[in-house]
């Protein structure tokens, strides 16, 4: 159906019949295509996403081997530290103790006193 007037023509477009029921299955057909566009575009976004959490440089098992290194290398640090206090120690001993300085040079040195004798036994290992 056509109308004219002042030069303008309208052109109206039937609402029912079988013409109306075909554009608005298209339009439905139309909005649920977008729909499915739109989450699954949704979908590997978040699957993107959910795998950088994981596998990326700044990811999860990163976070978990970096956590594992940080462990190891406390327990590493500890031991240092004990054998650094071992080693104070032994210098502490070194400095003021005359007897623990005599027996390093006895045993380290093979040093002797005055009118003493050493002995060294020669072992089947050497």
């Amino acid at each position: 159906m056509a109308f004219s007037g002042g030069g303008r023509q309208i052109v109206k477009a039937p609402v029912a019949g079988a013409g109306g029921n075909a554009v608005w299955r298209q339009i439905r057909a139309e909005k649920k295509k977008s729909s499915y566009i739109f989450w699954t575009i949704m979908l590997l976004s978040l699957l993107y996403i959910a795998g950088a959490l994981v596998f990326g440089d700044m990811g999860y098992l990163k976070l978990m081997t970096l956590k594992d290194r940080s462990r190891a290398l406390s327990a590493q640090v500890a031991e240092l530290k004990q054998k650094d206090d071992r080693i104070k120690a032994s210098m502490k001993n070194y400095s003021h103790d005359e007897y623990y300085q005599e027996k390093l040079a006895r045993e380290d040195l093979g040093l002797a006193k005055k009118n003493e004798y050493i002995f060294i036994f020669n072992s089947p290992n050497r």
